[in-house]
């Protein structure tokens, strides 16, 4: 691929060969399609199923499509279509939650979702949103809950954890059934009541300034809804720290780093931006949001302000060698397992008790699913195939190949991460 900060189609990242070529043709400086107009049909319905759970399928949407097979053209503008409608839905849900949290005194701010529009993504029907993401300040959680509770929304089983930054998300859905849609303009939107901008008992970093996310929001007008909201220099804040989360917990985080790429690209010459932003967020609040801008020069090829640019040359060099090794591991963690980030997040705590709880958590095995929870048929976002043996051999199944797979994910992060902590080890002696 085009970009000279990573070399995704390398056989040292192990990356499907249409993801690598979703990835060429989404490049923001020289994209190539060339390799997506070469896929069979059979790569095409893995990269479209892959798009789908990723929210990159409005992103392929975008490119030129000639050369691409007739069913995916007509399949990508159904998809359009679809979500362009579903924000009428989007719209009026919530408007709805707001006025039920007005009504009962709550102030809130909208995060996420339709609030990316237009400087993350130029339209809001070009961006997928399956809930609406609302902040309250802690003491407003309860009361936000009860006034959703009373237009008809319950709080769903499983859908928060004790490292989640939100509460259990609340649905409300009615008559509708799963079609297999995820444009679907009749879905429903859940609601996630969000009680802090960044979780720090779960990441056990601390990342002062975040509070005053709250205290700088301002209102902005989008197709026809008002709503308050981040202010454009902390929602920046609050999406590289988003991504920094989801990197350090492992989870997906492609399509916001795209966004961000997005963002950086459109913002090059934006100097009085970037003047304010550096002005507003402290060096240890822009330095943790270098990470996420690091990630978004190497995976999309984006143009950078010179104060961007600065940030990352700025990182601590311990965080500097890691990504320069380990950038493509988020990507790799979609497919296959691996606890690269174990590393960075070690790099990024003080206290010895802090890493202690850290590496206990990523080393040792925590509770595993019974018979019958989803974690035992739900694999990397993907349903397990049903199978015929009986539940009980199917569950003994599972419980060896997780814990052969434990043993060998666990192994392949210690090995990696000492080999990266004696070539930091290595250039400190060098450079002394």
């Amino acid at each position: 691929m085009n970009s000279k900060y990573l070399n995704v189609g390398s056989p040292s990242l192990r990356i499907p060969v249409e993801v690598v070529a979703l990835l060429s043709a989404l490049q923001l400086r020289e994209p190539n399609s060339t390799c997506l107009k070469g896929l069979s049909d059979t790569e095409w319905s893995k990269l479209l199923a892959f798009c789908d759970l990723a929210h990159l399928t409005l992103a392929l949407a975008q490119l030129p499509s000639e050369g691409f097979p007739v069913w995916v053209v007509e399949r990508l503008n159904t998809n359009l279509i679809d979500n362009t409608r579903r924000f009428k839905r989007v719209k009026n849900t919530y408007k709805e939650a707001a006025e039920a949290l007005s009504t009962a005194g709550v102030e809130h701010i909208a995060i996420k979702g339709f609030t990316q529009c237009p400087d993350y993504v130029e339209f809001p029907g070009l961006r997928m949103q399956s809930d609406l993401d609302l902040y309250c300040p802690v003491g407003m959680i309860e009361p936000a809950r009860t006034a959703l509770e009373a237009i008809g929304y319950k709080p769903a089983k499983g859908t928060a954890g004790k490292r989640t930054d939100h509460t259990s998300a609340m649905v409300r859905l009615g008559d509708w059934k799963w079609s297999g849609n995820h444009y679907d303009p009749e879905m429903p939107l859940s609601i996630e009541l969000h009680f802090c901008f960044w979780n720090e008992p779960a990441s056990l970093l601390s990342i002062p300034g975040v509070d005053n996310f709250w205290e700088r929001r301002t209102t902005r007008n989008l197709e026809g809804i008002s709503f308050s909201c981040l202010s454009h220099i902390d929602q920046l804040g609050y999406l590289t720290l988003h991504i920094l989360r989801n990197v350090l917990s492992r989870d997906w985080v492609i399509h916001h780093v795209r966004e961000l790429a997005f963002f950086l690209h459109t913002h090059t010459n934006d100097d009085v931006f970037w003047a304010t932003w550096s002005e507003t967020h402290d060096a240890s609040m822009r330095s943790l949001e270098a990470i996420a801008f690091y990630y978004a020069r190497n995976w999309f090829n984006c143009t950078l302000h010179q104060q961007v640019q600065k940030e990352i040359e700025n990182i601590p060099p311990k965080q500097q060698q890691w990504l320069q090794r380990f950038v493509g591991s988020a990507l790799e963690v979609m497919f296959h397992q691996n606890k690269d980030s174990v590393w960075l997040h070690s790099s990024l705590l003080q206290s010895f008790e802090d890493k202690r709880i850290l590496f206990t958590r990523f080393f040792v095995p925590s509770s595993i699913s019974s018979v019958t929870t989803p974690g035992m048929k739900v694999q990397n976002r993907r349903t397990r195939l049903p199978g015929r043996l009986h539940p009980y051999i199917q569950y003994f199944a599972y419980l060896v190949a997780r814990c052969t797979s434990y043993s060998y994910v666990n192994l392949a992060a210690i090995v990696r991460g000492l080999s990266w902590r004696l070539r930091c080890r290595i250039e400190q002696e060098r450079r002394a």
